[in-house]
Order: C-alpha cells, then structure tokens, then sequence
C-alpha cells in the first residue's frame, strides 16, 4: 500500500528469464468483490436492453434507462480499479467484464441481427464464401472488404461447424475477440508499466475511446484484426524481456501473418510500431551502446514483406481505396483553411443536436483527457531513463491531440474518429498512469477523497467517450412507427430485398439511397453500384427531380437495370449528411430534407415500369432510359 504523502511511482520491469514478475505491493490472488460487482454490471447491461426496446415501441425513460446501465457497467470497476486493494487476479476479471459488459451493449442494439452498416459489408462476403466454397467473390458494398477473407473464414467456419445463423457465429466471433483485446491490453500494460494497477485501469480508459462501445464491436474485419495486434506487440515485449523463446516468436509471425489477410489499416499500423521499436533498439545499440535489447527485425521484415505481398498479389484494390479518403480528408482540411467550406458542427446530425449536457461532458472528457496526458508526459519524461519502455506509448498518446482538430472538419472527422481505437493503446496507460499519480497526492484522511477524486474523473472520461460513440440520433434503436428517415433496415425493407433475388434472381444492377444499397446488396444479392468501379454515383440517378440527360447518362454509365425508392427519405435528414453516396452535393451541413419530386420521377417516365411495390418501397425497371 502506498504510504502516506508517497508518489506512485511507475516501476521498470526488469528481469531475469528466470525470475518471477514483479507487479507491485498489491495481492496477487483472490476474486475479491468480483461476484457482487459483475452482478451490478449485469444489471447495467439489463438496463441497456430495456432502453434498445423502450426506443423500438416509442416507450418513456429510454435514455435514462440508457445512462443508468452504462453507469453500472463502468462505476462498479471503476471503482476496484482505482482503488489500491484488488488483487491481480480481480483486476484482470473486472477488466474482462467491463469489455464484455461494453460489447453486450452493441449486441442489445439488435440482438437478432446485424444492424451497422460495416456489418452488412461482411455479412455480403461471407455469404457468398459459404455459398460459392471459395474466396474473394466481388462485394458491391465494398470490394476491398473481399480480399481480406480472415473475419470470413472465422464466421464460415462457425457457421459450417455449429450450424448457427452467420449473425450469430458473427457476435460469437466478435465477442470472443473482445476478451482477447482486453486481457492482450492488460498484459501489456502490466510489462510496460511493471503494475496491475495500471494496467487495470488503462483497460477501462481504453474503454474511453469513442468506437470502444459501438464500432469496434461490430461483426468487421477491423473487431478481429486489433485484437490480434495487441496481443503480437504483448509477444513481441515478453520476447524482449524474457529473451528469445521461439515458440513466441512463430506465434508472433503467425499472428502477423492473420493480420495481414484481416484488415489493411490493423497491419499498417502494427508495422509501423514493429518499425519504429525496430530503430528505437538499433539507435540505443549504436550511439548508446546498450547491447543485449531484442530487435524484432525479422518480425518487422516478415509483416512489411507480408503487407506488400497481400496488396500487390491479392488486394491491389486497397490502395486506390485508402487513396480516396486520403483525398477526401486533405481536401476537406484544404477547403476549410481557404474558406471554402464551414466546419463541422459537433454533437448533431440528421438535424438532432444532443443534449447540453452531454455537450459538456463529451468536452470535459477530451479536457481532461489532454491533462492527464500533459502530467503523464511530464512525469514519464522525468523518468525516461528508469522508465524507457513507457516511452512508446507516450510517443503514441501524443498523436491523439494532433488528430483532434480533424473532428472539426466534415469529410475528414472520420479519419480522427477511426485512429482513436489505435491511439488510445497509448491514451489509455498515460492516463492511468496520471490517475495514480494524482491519487499519491492525498494522504492521511483525505486519501478516501482523492479515490473518489479519481475513481469520479476517470468515469467521467468514459462517459465522454459515449456522448460521441456513435451520431446521437442514431444511439438507440428507431421506432418504426416514427415519422422520420429509416436508419435501419426494417422489415419491409427486407421484405423488398428479398424478393428481388426471390423474382428477378441475384447479381442485377441496382441504384437506391446509401441504406437500402445495403440491404439490397446482402439481403437481396443484388449487384449494386461502387462508384469507383462503375464510374458512376448512384445520386446521379436518384437525386434530380427529372428524368433528364443527367439521369440517362448514369443509367447508360452504369448499365443500370433497376432502382429502388424508399419513400420515406423525405422524412428528415440522414445523420451522415448524404442519402446515397458520400460526397454527393449538398452532403456538408444539410438541413433540408430531399425534394420529393426525386422520388416521384420514375412513377411517370417513358419507358419506366413499376415491378414491385409494399407502400414504403418502390421498385422501378430503368433500363430502357439508356
């Protein structure tokens, strides 16, 4: 136990193969208050649920019930955590609860289903892995998805194996992974930082991060791929520490090599760190003169090679991908500086503000995010030549603050909004190392303040991360009774869906708004349009008010043969801005819902014959406007 007026001091884990591991003064063993604590959390996860059905039937209280569950997934943890007492082995299992606790929040959503749009990405490619018995079959809603089989090969097997729905193999996939994340998080926080304590805790600040509830819990290649990532960089460290062990070693390259057929940003990423730990350790050698540090030099080799060979042999459609939103986020960040374009309004879309006060939290959060990483730098630093180990995720902190100002900008807010699950591996320790820091600075009597102090700040972190998980309008399930712009595929929808692969047959060419292209394509195994191949968008064709040269051109360009109206699109405004594409005109800012001659245009056009109608969605044959 720290003494009073003592400072919490980040000890290096230097040892011996043959030594035990020193943590720190806590107890190693022990389940402590684990029982009752997980039953608090299940009960959270129970209030969750109820909110998700609450929002489905209109019902009352659905946020309350909403932030009373997060409350009892993340407080009870927080508080063992931190706190001094818990054991090693507590705080391995409240961190493996409070991921899991999180993850089963995303599945309350919809239990049944998928309901994320990445999700219909892959639940496309793996359908039609299972149906054809081989990979890399052309996915409409995202080709480069196809050629990164490893999450299809997963769910595939399942589903071949047990049977079950290829949802189901999904969540199960999805969820298993989730625990390897955060125990692979846990074990490498404790080698850098030498304490459970830390460790403990950087697992739920990681939690912080803003896709930890909703985005990296989706059935996507990337929820399986960063898992794996950690848990290569956890070998990579115990193979510095304990010396060579080859049986690591082939782990670590067997794991590089699953990452690379998973997801292309997930190994970039990992050879980046690989590369930069690589140099770190030749620098000491050479102008230091440290001898007997690990350099995973073949490690590094193996994933850069790996990585090239994929792309160039097998995914050579990834670069002409990233390319897009590398464009897509300089111009974006080109335009506001020259006036161009307004910035980002934050906490809103589809015409919804959130609340006030979670506008206060989201921005007390990111403040005390940013000093917690300024005192966790100042101390780090003091400390670097006991503690050099640290510096690595210090280094990878300190990119968080740098990517911020990107939230402010329409087409670029994605690109900060999708680093924050690899940056936080670094947010996370830093800022726990800072609550630790900031808890050794009360003695005596005020000691069970400042675990308050602590245990308060560090909750309010997460809950900030929440405010901003995911768009507000968008948090809890819709109410299919409301008056207001589908952001789910509802039963009708996938009533309409169906009966085109059931009627028309699969692999047609179909244009619609952004969510019934989804739909379309995995339901219905439609051909829909990917503007990078086909050259042409589907707004060109939905969007105007006539049926005009405009809208022959792309059905010609596009060898169109049907389209699909969703009449509800002129309810309101999508939350993402755009109805059918990503950069379609009017998308930045748009508070006007669509025209509704738009959707009337097909209904008296030459040419045009209705084949299918349910009230809500309208299936037009265009093919002769060519």
């Amino acid at each position: 136990m720290l003494r009073p007026g003592e400072e919490f001091v980040v000890e290096p884990r230097v040892r011996a193969p043959d030594r035990e591991p020193r943590i720190d003064d806590a107890p190693r063993e022990g389940f402590g208050l684990t029982c009752p604590l997980a039953v608090a959390m299940a009960a959270g996860v129970l209030s969750i649920a109820l909110a998700d059905r609450a929002a489905r039937v209109d019902g009352p209280h659905r946020e309350l019930l909403f932030w009373a569950g997060i409350l009892l997934v993340v407080v009870p943890p927080a508080v063992r955590l931190c706190g001094l007492a818990a054991s090693r082995t507590e705080r391995i299992t409240l961190a493996l609860l409070t991921g899991l606790g999180a993850y089963l929040a995303k599945v309350a959503y919809n239990p049944t289903k998928l309901s994320f749009s990445d999700e219909y990405i892959h639940l496309r490619s793996i359908a039609d892995d299972l149906a054809s018995g081989h990979l890399f079959s052309f996915n409409p809603v995202l080709p480069e998805a196809s050629h990164y089989p490893g999450l299809g090969d997963i769910v595939g097997g399942l589903v071949r194996l047990t049977g079950v729905p290829i949802s189901t193999a999904g969540v199960l996939a999805i969820g298993s992974a989730r625990l390897v994340l955060v125990l692979a998080i846990f074990m490498l926080l404790e080698r850098l930082s030498g304490s459970a304590r830390v460790a403990g805790l950087g697992c739920l600040l990681y939690g912080a991060n803003p896709n930890f509830l909703y985005w990296s819990a989706q059935v996507s290649y990337e929820s399986l791929a960063l898992p794996l990532v950690v848990f290569t960089l956890y070998l990579v460290l115990r193979r510095t520490q304990d010396g060579p062990e080859r049986g690591v070693a082939a782990l670590a390259g067997l794991s590089i090599l699953a990452i690379v057929v998973t997801h292309h940003l997930s190994s970039y990423f990992l050879a980046i760190m690989l590369c930069a730990w690589t140099a770190t350790v030749l620098w000491r050698r050479r102008v230091r003169g440290v001898r007997g540090e690990y350099s995973p030099l073949r490690l590094t080799l193996l994933a850069v090679c790996a990585i090239g060979v994929w792309l160039v042999g097998f995914a050579p459609v990834t670069g002409q991908y990233l390319g897009s939103i590398a464009a897509s986020t300089g111009g974006g960040l080109f335009n506001v500086i020259t006036g161009a374009s307004a910035t980002r309004k934050l906490f809103s879309g589809g015409g919804v503000v959130a609340p006030a006060w979670e506008r206060l939290l989201g921005l007390a959060a990111v403040g005390l995010t940013l000093l917690g990483l300024a005192v966790a730098t100042w101390l780090l630093w003091r400390r670097r030549r006991s503690q050099p180990l640290m510096l690595a995720p210090l280094l990878l902190a300190l990119c968080y603050p740098a990517l911020l100002p990107l939230r402010f900008i329409g087409s670029a807010a994605e690109t900060s909004n999708r680093s924050t699950e690899f940056l936080y591996l670094g947010v996370g320790s830093l800022l726990s190392v800072a609550v630790f820091e900031l808890r050794g600075r009360f003695a005596g009597r005020a000691r069970a303040f400042g675990a308050t102090v602590v245990c308060a700040l560090s909750v309010v972190v997460f809950l900030g991360g929440v405010t901003v998980a995911w768009q507000y309008a968008e948090r809890l399930p819709q109410d299919r009774a409301a008056a207001a712009i589908p952001y789910e595929i509802g039963a009708s929808a996938r009533s309409a869906d169906e009966w085109t692969e059931h009627e028309l047959g699969p692999g047609h060419r179909f244009a619609s708004d952004f969510l019934d292209h989804l739909g379309l394509a995995t339901y219905g195994r439609q051909r829909t349009l990917w503007a990078p191949v086909d050259h042409v968008s589907a707004w060109e064709l939905m969007a105007p008010t006539r049926v005009e040269h405009l809208v022959r051109r792309a059905v010609a360009l596009g060898r169109i043969e049907y389209a699909l109206v969703e009449d509800r699109l002129v309810d309101g405004v999508p939350a993402s801005g755009f109805y059918f594409d990503k950069g379609e005109p009017g998308s930045i800012g748009r508070t006007l819902p669509l025209d509704p001659r738009a959707l009337d245009k097909f209904a008296h056009a030459p040419g045009v014959s209705r084949v299918y109608d349910n009230g809500e969605q309208q299936i037009y044959a265009v093919g002769a406007l060519k």
